[in-house]
């Protein structure tokens, strides 16, 4: 059995364990209900408000590229950026849509670790961006949060933000610290290592990231609003400030790569959080289940691109995986 195919199968099993453990727990039956019965007009707010903050973050990607060398039009990147999207919400093979838009700039520019550097940097950047958005809203509200809840909120989201800035702004401070281990592991791999860490150098300048996380504040606040439009759509009445004290966590684990597409994971670590603010536990499964609904239904704008675009043809997708191989430093 290759090691891609026991990936998808953990993945599938950490998926339906988490969904029965639910449905062990919740009236299911309960957010079926709630989810029949949503209001359109709240869903479309949040399809369009969800599409622009992938198109920032997809220009985020496209200056961050051009600051470690990689010179991207607006238009392909945007394009690259949502047939990921597409990719990993609807095609079941092993490669995600970050491979995708890497391997599709990395084809046009031969230069695989600095297209990981820059694609990375904006990976961190916006995860730090979405902590640091609840680390802010965590601060406001301390006082109104349940004692032993609110330290673990700040620490995780302050902590969390402080690793994701500290990897961007001290990339060789990273490279030192873990080059001992790294070496001991693979030589080779060490390099690969050390060549996209550099390239990080080059693209995690101060003021450009400062810059660019103040964009990325700005689109990751717009993806928390896009759940309390899911809430309105289904009748439910949630503070904003919960939802900007949880959803972070919420996202940033939906986004480990351990199920399909986060889904189980973001709904049990929704009712997990959410329950100490006083959410009943079907209802933030409705929510998240929305709001993935709404992700999913977002990304088939990249749909056309994939399917019709001049970058990869879906037939040439599959051998992406192992052709990747040579450029991840990961491999």
């Amino acid at each position: 059995m290759s090691s891609g195919t026991r990936v998808k199968l953990i993945k599938v099993f950490v998926t339906i364990t988490v969904i029965l453990v639910l449905a062990r727990q919740l009236d299911l039956q309960q957010s079926w209900i709630l989810l029949k019965g949503f209001s359109p007009t709240p869903v479309l707010m949040a399809v369009g408000l969800l599409a622009a903050s992938h198109m920032v973050v997809a220009l985020i990607w496209r200056r961050l590229l051009q600051e470690v060398g990689i010179a991207v039009g607006v238009e392909r990147a945007v394009r690259l950026y949502f047939a990921g999207l597409f990719l990993n919400n609807f095609f079941l093979g092993s490669v995600g849509g970050d491979t995708y838009r890497v391997y599709g700039v990395y084809r046009g520019s031969g230069s695989g670790r600095v297209v990981l550097a820059g694609t990375l940097l904006e990976r961190l950047i916006g995860v730090s961006a979405l902590l640091l958005l609840g680390f802010l809203a965590v601060v406001v509200r301390f006082g109104e949060l349940p004692a032993t809840f609110r330290w673990f909120l700040l620490l995780a989201t302050g902590g969390g933000t402080l690793v994701g800035l500290g990897i961007i702004l001290a990339p060789r401070l990273v490279e030192r610290l873990s080059d001992p281990f790294i070496r001991r592991a693979s030589p080779k791999f060490g390099d690969r290592v050390k060549g996209m860490l550099e390239a990080m150098g080059r693209g995690g300048r101060p003021g450009l990231v400062m810059s660019m996380l103040l964009v990325a504040l700005a689109a990751q606040g717009v993806r928390i609003w896009t759940h309390w439009w899911c809430a309105h759509a289904l009748g439910l009445e949630v503070e904003p400030g919960d939802l900007f004290v949880v959803i972070p966590l919420v996202a940033v684990a939906a986004g480990l790569p351990v199920s399909i597409g986060g889904l189980g994971v973001r709904e049990g670590t929704g009712v997990l959080l959410l329950a100490p603010l006083g959410m009943a536990g079907p209802e933030v499964v409705a929510m998240e289940s929305l709001a993935y609904l709404v992700g999913v239904g977002t990304s088939i704008i990249g749909g056309f691109a994939f399917l019709f675009g001049r970058e990869i043809q879906p037939s040439q997708v599959e051998p992406i995986e192992e052709e990747n191989k040579d450029l991840d430093p990961l491999q």
